[in-house]
């Protein structure tokens, strides 16, 4: 029998298992990698690239987008790869002025945590972005926004992280768990027998399933999420856009049951970004379906047609694909980070939802210090994985 030996096995190669791997190899540690298919095959390989501050909730969240932005740009420059990482800005756009007044006090929490935000009326907005519709109230603008092809990242991180010393099992799926004295002591996969000195679970929306086989709850969930893509051609934007009403869609899942709107009912909420290839990808729908990826028809229709409504330049679009994917949801909208008191030796960093993109970096950075013994320079008390517990049999 196979018998691999590791200080660190991460369980999941997505842009959270990829960026911890890079990080606990930058630190030393002898890091082996499993995932049951290869490298960005789910959630971070079906969306896009949104490296944002000013979409996150203030408190924790805030603070922790924040930190990783600021150390985004640091880590590509050490990449071998090219992750098609660009500074381009972010506009949170403004349709109906009653808004504001709710957008005043997410701006204020913004800044108290030192992101710049500038307000633009109509006329400096459309000067700034004239492919815009005149009927737009405003936007707020956060000039340090940044977009990366999450793809191209994860395959980087794991490229620099095999560099240096990481081991990988693709197409290795883990069938069961050996422990003793509150500490896993063996992975059994489907590749051989795994024995690690400490394991990170990064499996994002298969969290839940590995919790079960050590008797911990990690309750994500899929959240599913539809984009389209345009051909290469037309700049439609220079910033990344987002829908104010975005931040709605996002953080009250609870609305499609409630409205009988079709766009509330899937989730809608306007996005678009424009990658280094030229190609505009909009969004975005979230529904829980299941792990179903398939594209709705009227998730696809209620895409295009609110973007044109904010880009009417989009109505002589090309599209050139349309996908789905799935963003891993925790039920009290924050992700799970930290070690576990129950499995002594494991690791948890999974349901980031929509945010992992962006939060990948400080996460595999905090994960990273945990498994070498430092303190994260951030209080992740309130991610713990302690915070939820089995269902007691009946």
């Amino acid at each position: 029998m196979t018998v691999l030996e590791a200080d660190l096995a991460i369980v999941g190669g997505g842009i959270i298992g990829a960026s911890c791997a890079y990080q606990a190899a930058k630190r030393g540690l002898k890091v082996l990698i499993v995932d049951q298919a290869v490298p960005a095959a789910g959630t971070s390989g079906a969306c896009d690239g949104y490296v944002a501050v000013s979409s996150k909730k203030p408190g924790l969240m805030m603070e922790l987008a924040v930190a990783s932005k600021q150390i985004y740009p640091e880590i590509v420059r050490e990449l071998a790869l090219d992750p098609e990482y660009m500074a381009v800005g972010g506009l949170l756009v403004v349709e109906d002025p009653a808004d504001l007044e709710a957008l005043d006090k997410h701006v204020a929490a913004l800044r108290s945590v030192g992101v710049p935000m500038e307000f633009l009326d109509r006329p400096r907005m459309l000067d700034l972005e004239p492919h815009l519709s005149p009927t737009l109230h405003g936007a707020w603008r956060c000039p340090v926004e940044a977009i990366v092809n999450p793809y191209r990242m994860t395959q980087a991180l794991v490229a620099s992280a095999v560099a240096r010393g990481a081991r990988t099992l693709w197409q290795t799926r883990p069938t069961g768990f050996e422990t003793a004295g509150g500490r896993i002591t063996a992975m059994e996969t489907s590749g051989g027998r795994v024995v690690a000195e400490q394991y990170a679970f990064c499996a994002g929306v298969w969290s839940q399933d590995l919790g079960r086989m050590v008797g911990i709850d990690l309750p994500v969930i899929p959240r599913r999420g539809e984009l389209v893509v345009s051909e290469r051609g037309a700049t439609y934007a220079r910033h990344y856009l987002m829908s104010a009403k975005y931040l709605v869609a996002k953080a009250d899942p609870e609305a499609a049951l409630r409205s009988a709107d079709p766009r509330a009912r899937i989730g809608h909420g306007f996005c678009l970004e424009v990658n280094a290839q030229g190609q505009a990808i909009i969004g975005s729908t979230r529904a829980f379906v299941g792990h179903d990826r398939s594209v709705t028809a009227e998730g696809v229709a209620i895409i295009l047609a609110e973007a044109i409504k904010r880009v009417p330049a989009l109505a002589r679009a090309k599209i050139l694909r349309v996908f789905a994917g799935l963003r891993p949801y925790v039920d009290d909208k924050k992700p799970i980070i930290g070690r576990s008191s129950q499995v002594a030796n494991l690791l948890v960093a999974a349901g980031h939802e929509g945010d992992g993109i962006c939060l990948s970096q400080i996460t595999g950075a905090i994960i990273a210090d945990l498994a070498t013994g430092r303190a994260p320079t951030l209080d992740i008390g309130p991610l713990s994985p302690d915070r939820f517990t089995l269902p007691r049999a009946a």
